[in-house]
């Protein structure tokens, strides 16, 4: 849908060849030609966005969604060019869209190379604690994967259960990670932490550089939190529960009272200043370290310690 002074996202791509995209969409857009297009580029993925088999798709995205995107799919795989999808897991979705039928129809029928699920994150327009996954939904949700991951070889990935696959938090731009700019130019330290410390035009306006936004002190305190996943023990910290906001709720509200961001729109300043909300993020947060930590400890001491092999 991108369309700027003549230019498209097209020439976005054809500009970066040294770079590789993801590009997250709903595919009602990806037709033929389009296919064609990014075959020709080479260097873009689309992730797709579904929500489960075709009535769970059309009942948040629209009737006929998801005829849309199976064409789309078709398109892509007639050009070559490799695609994914991209789930956002509910409390309402989160018993089907990791089921073997699932699975079997976008990985083997549609030919999706890999899979993203992005678990609903309380937070921008109409956010509410309600949707978020149960913390017992989290725990069958991560045993699913680590079934389909280890046993079915699906390149699937969790961006919350997943952890460790990252070593933990990506944000804030560690080492390995990334940070967030919106379409304000505001910089904030993750897409789900939605509070930005400077504008990108400011920055470059004051003749400073992106680095300056790295090294301010509200960017260094989560990245020396995300340092504390190693215990003194020479263990680490579980992994299966590593973003500051969604896991670690306190730390991330503590920080921002600390260091003073901004809100990236209306509903985070609504999220910052609701104490229910916080009480509620904090609860979550014990209840799934409660589950998940065991689990943690169980997986980590199997690989430190594997059964002895037969003679």
């Amino acid at each position: 849908m991108y369309r700027s002074e003549g230019r498209t996202l097209l020439d976005v791509l054809r500009e970066n060849p040294d770079q590789y995209f993801t590009m997250y969409t709903n595919g009602t857009l990806i037709d033929d030609e389009m296919a064609a297009a990014f075959a020709e580029i080479g260097n873009i993925t689309p992730a797709i966005s579904v929500e489960g088999m075709e009535r769970e798709t059309d009942a948040r995205r629209g009737r006929g969604v998801c005829q849309k995107i199976l064409c789309a799919m078709e398109a892509l795989r007639n050009h070559a060019v490799p695609f994914g999808i991209s789930i956002t897991a509910t409390r309402e979705n989160a018993g089907t869209i990791l089921s073997d039928e699932l699975i079997d129809f976008y990985f083997k029928g549609q030919g999706a190379i890999y899979g993203w699920i992005f678990q609903y994150m309380p937070i921008g327009r109409s956010f509410t604690v309600d949707l978020m996954v149960t913390p017992e939904q989290r725990k069958i949700m991560l045993e699913q994967e680590l079934h389909l991951i280890n046993d079915r070889d699906v390149f699937l990935i969790d961006f919350w259960n997943g952890g460790p696959l990252s070593l933990g938090c990506i944000s804030a731009g560690r080492a390995g990670g990334y940070f967030y700019i919106d379409w304000n130019g505001n910089i904030a330290p993750c897409v789900f932490f939605p509070y930005h410390i400077a504008n990108i035009d400011s920055v470059y306006a004051a003749g400073a550089s992106l680095s300056s936004v790295l090294d301010t002190p509200y960017f260094q305190s989560i990245r020396k939190w995300q340092e504390g996943y190693l215990r003194d023990d020479g263990k680490v910290h579980n992994l299966f529960h590593p973003c500051p906001m969604r896991d670690h709720y306190q730390f991330a509200w503590e920080t921002i009272q600390k260091h003073g961001p901004q809100p990236m729109d209306e509903e985070a300043a609504k999220a910052l200043a609701d104490p229910e909300y916080r009480r509620r993020m904090i609860e979550y947060d014990g209840s799934v370290a409660h589950l998940l930590d065991p689990l943690w400890e169980k997986e980590i001491y199997a690989r430190e310690n594997p059964p002895p092999k037969p003679a």
